[in-house]
């Protein structure tokens, strides 16, 4: 089933500072609003949730994000509000892309990409942030690009990760030089923040 507003009868407020809320609806938090839509990534899922509550503490001013998997965009919508000059980010799903771009207009973001892609390969900047909220199989499968792509002393952001892989997904990274700033289990997923060593 996909979003829509009328199926929903209050604000949703997220950490400290942001609220999911239609567009008609005025509050003193970061807004975030959506247009209807299939897209994963509306706020409400556990992993999404987590990342945003973590995203808060971080400083993003002047920074630029890339968005693995960026489904409705809300991580990069969220990162651009927070401060971010840029944020970048691809899908396999055409649908999400142009969801994004949606919902990036209906935000009034700017510094907002999306494309459609299956892998990081044709990117070739550094970022000082990388998002990747996806299943823990493809995270692995993109470590090297994470790598790659995220600068030095920048944060990687990961979940859509199921409890029992949790460690092996951490393990990895730490292997090649990133280390643990913070660990959330949820309730079937978890959420990992690690930073690349200098």
């Amino acid at each position: 089933m996909g979003w829509r507003w009328k199926d929903e009868d209050k604000i949703i407020e997220i950490g400290k500072k942001f609220v999911i809320a239609p567009p008609w609806m005025k509050t003193d938090k970061i807004k975030i609003t959506f247009v209807e839509g299939e897209s994963f990534g509306t706020g409400v899922h556990e992993t999404t949730v987590s990342c945003m509550e973590i995203m808060e503490e971080l400083d993003f001013n002047n920074k630029t994000v890339l968005d693995i998997g960026i489904g409705s965009g809300v991580l990069s919508i969220a990162a651009l509000k927070l401060g971010a000059k840029r944020a970048v980010g691809f899908d396999i799903e055409e649908s999400a892309v142009d969801e994004c771009i949606k919902n990036g207009n209906l935000n009034n973001v700017q510094g907002l990409e999306c494309f459609v892609d299956d892998s990081a390969k044709n990117i070739d900047e550094r970022f000082d942030f990388v998002f990747a909220n996806i299943f823990f199989d493809i995270i692995l499968s993109m470590k090297s690009d994470i790598n790659r792509l995220l600068k030095n002393n920048g944060y990687v952001l990961l979940s859509g990760i199921v409890w029992e892989e949790n460690y092996t997904v951490k393990k990895a990274f730490e292997d090649i030089g990133f280390k643990l700033e913070k660990n959330v289990f949820l309730n079937d997923y978890s959420t990992i923040l690690m930073k690349k060593q200098g």
